[in-house]
């Protein structure tokens, strides 16, 4: 049987893409619309903090204490960005769904603010000795 697109719940008929009672319809156009508005401010977010990230890996090599603090800015800015705008390419909409698919987004930002907390306290490590 079809799934709704929205919460992965089975449909009554085929020719549907929501559940009937229309909430799911209307979060996934608001959700839509979110993204169409917001995702080339939230590209241009990823691109930086993924340079940043790079950089700060390079110059941690050499200069651990700042390198580690670039790192660990960038991905706590890309935390936050992921968890205020969590999009996920649109194969991952597919297989799950867009409740799914905000959860396995939001999770993976609060991996990345843990990542986070461990290069700023690599950098707290290297200050110290």
């Amino acid at each position: 049987m079809k799934k709704c697109d929205y919460c992965s719940k089975e449909l009554e008929s085929y020719h549907l893409q929501y559940c009937k009672d229309n909430e799911c319809e209307n979060l996934a156009l608001a959700f839509y619309q979110k993204r169409r508005k917001t995702e080339k401010t939230f590209g241009i977010f990823n691109i930086i903090c993924i340079i940043a990230i790079m950089c700060g890996l390079i110059m941690a090599v050499f200069v651990p204490v700042q390198g580690n603090i670039i790192v660990a800015c960038a991905l706590l800015v890309l935390c936050i960005v992921i968890l205020a705008l969590p999009f996920a390419p649109e194969n991952f909409y597919q297989k799950y769904k867009i409740k799914k698919t905000i959860l396995i987004v939001r999770i993976f930002g609060v991996g990345l603010f843990a990542a986070s907390l461990f290069f700023a306290f690599l950098a707290f490590y290297y200050s110290t000795k």
